[in-house]
C-alpha cells in the first residue's frame, strides 16, 4: 500500500509527464513511429492484399498476397540495413557517436526484422 506523501509525489510527477502541449511539439511526437516507414509497412500491405486478391480473381490468392508483402518487407529491413552498414564503413574513421549511433539504427532494425520472419513462418505453416 502507498504511503500518502508516495501519492502525493506520484501526482506530481504525473503533472509533469503529460506529453507535448505545443502545436510544434504535438507535430513531431506523432511522426516518431515513422523514423523509416517500418511501422507504415503493415498499413500499405493490409490495404495492397485485396488489391492483390482482386487483380487474381482467385480467393486463394490471400495467403500468397501475406507471403509475398511479409518477403517484401524482410527486403524492405535488409535493404535499410545495407545502407546503414555502408554509412558506418565510410564513418569508421570519424566519431564514434555516428558509429554508435548507427549501431543503434541497425539493433532497431533487428525487431522490425523479427516480427517479419516470425509473421512469415506463420503464414508458411498455416494450414490451406
Amino acid at each position: 500500500m502507498a504511503s500518502q506523501r508516495q501519492i502525493a509525489a506520484n501526482k506530481r510527477n504525473a503533472g509533469k509527464s503529460s506529453g507535448p502541449r505545443t502545436q510544434q511539439g504535438k507535430a513531431r511526437s506523432r511522426m516518431n513511429a515513422l523514423r523509416h516507414g517500418f511501422s507504415s509497412a503493415l498499413i500499405e500491405a493490409s490495404i495492397a492484399l485485396p488489391k492483390m486478391a482482386n487483380s487474381t480473381n482467385d480467393l486463394n490468392a490471400t495467403p500468397d498476397a501475406h507471403l509475398i508483402a511479409a518477403h517484401q518487407r524482410l527486403r524492405q529491413i535488409e535493404i535499410e540495413r545495407v545502407k546503414i552498414i555502408t554509412e558506418a564503413r565510410d564513418l569508421a574513421t570519424s566519431s564514434a557517436d555516428a558509429l554508435c549511433m548507427a549501431v543503434k539504427r541497425i539493433a532497431a532494425l533487428e525487431r522490425y526484422s523479427r516480427q517479419s520472419y516470425s509473421k512469415l513462418k506463420k503464414q508458411i505453416a498455416a494450414p490451406d
